[in-house]
């Protein structure tokens, strides 16, 4: 059969050709004897692959090996028009679907994230250093400046760990500023205050140099490190959001809001309001549960604002 069919034409197309093109016939053969042939082209090609043809073998295995063979190629076909037609998967949660809407998401919001976060850091700015050119804190609460230069580190540390450039660039002015706050308010702390916000900075240091060190030193794989830094600040931040309500026994006591700084609780609620959309995009649980916890604070601050205005 081979070679009167290959006796008829000038050149016969491989047996892959055939089988890709679901036995479609040359122009040049007749249409039944080239299903016969492109058929018989199938079993030599797989048969040259195989051992089915080996003196002993029983004829019956070839048919069987033919079969497993092509099926064999067509789930493979099938299993790589799966993998590319299946969402993205992400860090930290289940597959996201990179629609347009979504991919805005992952790439706009972070990008005016670092904005917020930096206009977060820098709210402060203005009171330390009217504090500081006063010689006196007033009302100026020193708890979550304490807080923010360590919280902005570890933060720091987070995104580079996970390599996401926007957590790192967002954190990048903020721990600049932060250890200018602390540096510029000490002078000015006294007695019991000074105190409690030598202790806040000194502890949080002590405890995120012992993790660092621990991780740094133990077995631990990357995704575990990169776990354990971001719980770590993720708790920090939670604290440094709800630091502002410290003082919300005075607040109340006194129906006077002024010592929660207005800038920081703006920026705060925009701040937290965009990293929890990008983390809840992500799918990272470090991102969006602390960022949404503090915007729960931020919206209790300005609550306090608005029924307490500052006087």
């Amino acid at each position: 059969l081979f070679q009167r069919h290959h006796n008829n034409a000038n050149k016969v197309q491989p047996a892959y050709i055939l089988v890709s093109q679901h036995h479609r016939p040359p122009r040049s053969l007749p249409k039944q004897n080239t299903m016969k042939l492109s058929s018989l082209l199938v079993i030599i090609a797989a048969a040259g692959q195989s051992h089915a043809w080996t003196p002993g073998r029983p004829a019956t295995s070839l048919g069987s090996k033919v079969t497993s063979n092509v099926n064999d190629g067509i789930k493979r076909h099938n299993a790589k028009n799966v993998a590319l037609s299946r969402p993205l998967s992400v860090r930290g949660g289940t597959a996201l679907d990179m629609t347009p809407a979504s991919s805005l998401v992952t790439t706009l919001v972070p990008r005016i994230g670092i904005l917020t976060s930096t206009l977060l850091y820098f709210s402060p700015f203005t009171s330390v250093r009217q504090a500081s050119s006063n010689e006196s804190l007033d009302d100026l609460n020193p708890v979550p400046l304490a807080i923010m230069a360590v919280s902005s580190l570890c933060w720091l540390v987070y995104g580079l760990s996970v390599r996401d450039p926007f957590v790192t660039l967002s954190n990048v002015p903020g721990s600049i500023a932060s250890i200018w706050y602390v540096m510029t308010v000490l002078p000015l702390l006294k007695g019991a205050q000074l105190q409690t916000t030598q202790n806040i900075v000194v502890g949080l240091s002590a405890v995120t140099i012992n993790l660092w060190t621990w991780l740094a030193l133990t077995n631990k794989s990357l995704e575990q490190v990169s776990s354990a830094l971001g719980l770590f600040a993720s708790g920090l931040f939670i604290v440094l959001s709800g630091s502002p309500l410290s003082t919300i026994k005075t607040v109340l006591s006194t129906k006077n809001s002024k010592s929660i700084l207005t800038q920081l609780t703006f920026a705060q609620i925009t701040n937290t309001a965009l990293w929890s959309v990008y983390g809840l995009a992500i799918k990272d649980k470090f991102v969006y549960g602390p960022n949404m916890t503090g915007l729960g604070f931020g919206l209790i601050q300005l609550a306090l604002k608005l029924v307490f205005p500052s006087k």
